[in-house]
Order: C-alpha cells, then structure tokens, then sequence
C-alpha cells in the first residue's frame, strides 16, 4: 500500500510498520487455525506428533506477544529510538492535524494498556528469566492471556495505522483478512488425510491378521 502524502523522512517507518503488522496478522492467523479449532482439531494433533505441535504451539504463541509488544513500545527508551507505533506518532506529530493526533494518541493509550501483561511476559519469561519465575517460588505469578486479549490489542494497533492510512492516502489495510493458499487449514486437512490412511492400513493388516489366524486354526 502505497503512502505517498506522507513526509518522506516518515514514509520508510510507516511501510515497514505495515509489513510488520500484515506478518503479525499472518503468524497469528496461523496460530488460530491450527490451535483453536474445534475440539476434533485438537484431537488430530494429539494423534500424530503432539511433542511437536506444543513446541509450535508455545513457540508461535510467544513470538507473536513479543511481536506486539515490540510495536506498542514508547518511542524511545534508554535514550534509543525504538521501531513502534509510538515513534511513528512522534515523527508525524509536527505535520499532523489535531483530529488526527488526538485519535492516535487514544488508540497508543488502548494499546499500551492492553499490551501490559504482555510485557510483563516478555520481561519475565520470554524476552528474559526472571529467576522466581522459572523456578515457580515467586508468589506474584504471571498473568494469564487468552486469545481475546491478543485481538483485544491487535484491534486498536489496525486502528492506529489505518487512520494513518486514510488521511494521507485514503486507503486502509485488511489486516485481519490475511489471505494464504499454504496455511493452517491446509495443514489440517493433510493431516486428516495422513490419518485416515494410517487408520485404513492399520485395519487391514488387523483383517489380514485375522483371516490368517482363522486360516490356521481351520
């Protein structure tokens, strides 16, 4: 998507934004398909490589937080700038209109606030060791997050860069729509397919294995 209106010293943050955002969109698209299916999804996986599939599992699931929170960091911090929507904001700040500025300063707030037990999972378990935390003798444990609360920050992060993108270019991104022929659902259903077939071959050798028994004992 082309953003043409904005400053040029702006323009190379604001696409790369974007590309990041669309990649976040599409790692947790995949994460949905895959781990929050239906209850036979589940099964599946439990079927077939169940070590596997809860490394991919946790693995996918954190780097999609520390993704987030990489985006919903203030724009500097100790003194070095940091690549977030908060850094965009300030690079616009002086080009801006008031409408458009106070819109966004109340979509950072939402984000910010959304994404707190994030950080805390990034700085406590992900990003970093806290050492009571790995050893499970902290009495503050951490907060749980559930995918309603991912959505619940991804949504107002679409937001952010749509209003962007609609003042300067009229134009919004689907993010939520991230569309791949090789995703997740196709995945499942090969998986489905290499089931049945493993189940197929097992009956047959356990009617072979009958028929040759009766043979024997005839």
């Amino acid at each position: 998507m082309a953003s043409t209106s904005l400053p040029n010293e702006v323009q190379p943050l604001y696409e790369t934004l974007n590309s990041e955002l669309i990649w976040i969109h599409a790692k947790w698209q995949l994460y949905r398909q895959v781990f929050a299916g239906s209850p036979e999804d589940i099964d599946l996986l439990n079927r077939t490589a169940p070590f596997f599939f809860r490394v991919v599992q946790r693995t996918l699931f954190e780097d999609v937080l520390i993704s987030i929170c990489r985006l919903a960091d203030p724009s500097a911090t100790v003194g070095k700038q940091n690549f977030s929507l908060a850094q965009l904001l300030d690079r616009i700040e002086h080009v801006a209109p008031a409408t458009l500025l106070g819109k966004l300063t109340t979509l950072l707030g939402q984000i910010d606030t959304g994404s707190s037990t994030f950080r805390e999972w990034r700085n406590r378990r992900i990003a970093h060791s806290d050492l009571s935390t790995a050893l499970k003798v902290s009495e503050e444990v951490l907060p749980g997050i559930s995918r309603q609360d991912i959505e619940l920050v991804l949504s107002p992060m679409r937001d952010f860069m749509n209003e962007v993108s609609a003042h300067y270019s009229a134009s919004e991104m689907a993010y939520d729509h991230f569309i791949s022929v090789s995703g997740g659902d196709v995945l499942l259903r090969l998986l489905y397919k290499a089931d049945a077939e493993q189940r197929d071959e097992r009956e047959r050798k356990e009617r072979e294995f009958r028929a040759m028994i009766e043979s024997e004992s005839a």
